[in-house]
């Protein structure tokens, strides 16, 4: 069920290379901006609304929206365009388009390259009510519980030929086994005190492109425990090129600010594209922290523990989504 979450990891980021937002069926309008950054205070106000309410990271914007900053505030918005905006102290947007934004006083201007922007013009997202929000955070997993559970490299892709390998236990073990697989069968097997495996200096490097398997087998006294087997998959050489070159880029662009939420943002977004689960989780964990009173980083951090098969740690970060939420409602 927590699957149902897939899609909102591209709700701050559902742009494609032509610069449009495809939304869910069930909503007409077009979302044209959303708040990626934050400092200080910064209200909106929907079209036909009278009253201004707290904006989040996250906050997505269409046609007649309003967003505002006091005199200690600024904003940044991202539109469909792949255009950053940096609305400084005292500025009064309206949203009417992505190249009609008379009202703002910008402090400047950036521009994502179409061929940076992460293209999600084929993935719909579904608009997520607080009831569903508070029916997942009080599910449990409803998995049968492990001994042992692999933490990394865990249904993801990665970038490295040599990964380190790490789990967690519920026992203390004598030792543990980690068997290594490919479709072929056994690649190698390790013997370790400690719940962590730096890859073996005397081992191949893995194949760029190829999935593999892993376990961890636990031993005490004369029993054995055995974890579950988890897939990975290395980067293709194609991939990790593109990968560093739309990196360097993205950092290049923000290269003023390099510790800006905006910058995670796309960043993640960008993760999520390429299947790097645990890269984008690197940088909504960051975006959380810097917008704390946020909910949506949270609901995404779940979506994508789900992804990875981490159902415990999905429904805490839903969890504090619903407090934030409700929080924010109250």
């Amino acid at each position: 069920m927590l699957r149902y979450y897939k899609y909102l990891i591209i709700l701050i980021l559902v742009i494609s290379t032509q610069g449009q937002w495809k939304l869910y069926a069930q909503e007409s309008r077009q979302c044209l901006a959303v708040i990626t950054e934050i400092n200080g205070k910064a209200m909106y106000k929907e079209a036909g609304l009278s009253q201004f309410v707290k904006a989040t990271w996250g906050t997505r914007l269409f046609s007649g929206d309003q967003v505002a900053t006091d005199d200690k505030s600024q904003v940044k918005l991202l539109y469909s365009d792949n255009t950053f905006i940096n609305a400084g102290p005292n500025s009064m947007i309206t949203i009417s388009g992505p190249t009609s934004r008379s009202t703002e006083k910008a402090g400047d201007i950036k521009i994502i390259s179409s061929a940076i922007g992460v293209d999600f013009s084929d993935l719909t997202f579904k608009k997520v009510e607080n009831k569903d929000v508070g029916a997942l955070a009080g599910v449990r997993s409803g998995e049968s519980a492990q001994e042992i559970d692999l933490e990394y490299p865990f249904s993801t892709t990665i970038r490295t030929y040599r990964p380190s390998f790490s789990w967690t236990s519920k026992k203390s073990y004598d030792s543990y086994t980690v068997n290594l697989y490919s479709s072929k069968g056994l690649v190698w097997s390790r013997k370790v005190n400690e719940p962590a495996l730096q890859y073996p200096a005397n081992e191949k490097g893995l194949e760029p492109g190829e999935s593999y398997f892993w376990n961890v087998e636990g031993e005490y006294l004369i029993n054995t425990d055995k974890s579950s087997n988890h897939k990975f998959t290395i980067l293709t050489p194609e991939k990790s090129k593109e990968l560093e070159g739309k990196e360097s880029s993205i950092r290049n662009t923000f290269r003023d600010d390099p510790e800006s939420s905006s910058l995670h943002s796309v960043l993640g977004a960008f993760y999520i594209d390429l299947g790097l689960y645990q890269d984008a989780i690197d940088e909504f964990q960051v975006i959380s922290k810097i917008n704390a009173d946020a909910p949506m980083p949270h609901e995404i951090l779940g979506s994508l523990y789900s992804e990875v098969g981490e159902k415990d740690r999905a429904i805490e970060e839903l969890k504090k989504a619903l407090a934030l939420t409700n929080a924010k409602n109250n």
